[in-house]
């Protein structure tokens, strides 16, 4: 323990010295900021065992500072234990408990394995990942945030663009999941977030299922991406050019 650094190593059972005298202990105590435990004790007594001085700060490290005997008389060797929130002090740093303890990680989501799954597209599924956390910056949204937007549904105009109107109540993505539904036999939910949880049991069968997920992401990341080219492009396809598109893609696959 004599090597330790007497104002910042957290040596004592009441944490580092120099926070506990709100760093004043070494200007007020002229003992220096890095000081050993070995230099700030004189013929076996703490440096400040024959002051005399009133000062808050003086009397406040007196009343903290354990007993030097132990330490004097100690043969062992210094040794650093180290301790994560509240786990057992342990000789052995770990850099993933240290990042982790002031970032816990979030609770985990039911849709995890239906947008990040071996095979996947990545920019499908970084598209996907966002519409799961309804990320999107779709106009209802925009206009939450106070942005003057028109709030008409880019694809049909009909109803207010939300996440849920553009990928499944829309006219122009509910003709693109009808075709691609018929295709596969499967009458998935249509409200977002019960289709996520369908996709989780959507087969048995892993090939069948895997189509399933690619097919999911596919359609939503070409409804995103023909919403943005309207948007910024002023160029729009109908729904059979990106049915075509994707069967084109998988034919190729």
């Amino acid at each position: 323990m004599e090597a330790a650094i007497i104002w910042f190593d957290d040596w004592t059972d009441l944490g580092p010295l120099f926070h506990l005298a709100e760093g004043r202990g070494p200007a007020v105590s002229g003992l220096h900021k890095e000081a050993t435990v070995a230099e700030a004790l004189v013929n076996g007594e703490w440096w400040l065992s024959a002051s005399r001085s009133r000062n808050a700060i003086i009397t406040l490290l007196k009343q903290c500072l354990p007993s030097p005997v132990p330490i004097v008389l100690s043969s062992s060797d210094d040794k650093y234990l180290w301790r994560t929130g509240n786990d057992s002090l342990s000789t052995i740093f770990s850099t993933a408990k240290t990042w982790s303890s002031p970032h816990p990680p979030s609770p985990p989501v039911n849709w995890h394995f239906q947008v990040w799954f071996k095979g996947r597209i990545p920019k499908h599924a970084f598209i996907a990942w966002l519409v799961a956390w309804n990320r999107l910056v779709t106009r209802d949204r925009m206009r939450a945030w106070g942005i003057e937007v028109s709030p008409n549904c880019l694809l049909c105009s009909g109803c207010d663009e939300s996440r849920q109107r553009l990928f499944f109540d829309c006219v122009y993505s509910s003709e693109i999941w009808a075709y691609f539904c018929s295709r596969t036999r499967f009458t998935p939910p249509i409200v977002f977030e019960d289709c996520l949880r369908w996709l989780k049991n959507s087969s048995t069968d892993p090939n069948i299922f895997l189509i399933v997920k690619l097919i999911f992401q596919a359609v939503v990341y070409m409804v995103w991406k023909e919403r943005n080219a309207r948007l910024h492009s002023n160029v729009s396809r109908p729904t059979h050019a990106i049915i075509q598109e994707k069967t084109d893609c998988s034919v190729a696959t």
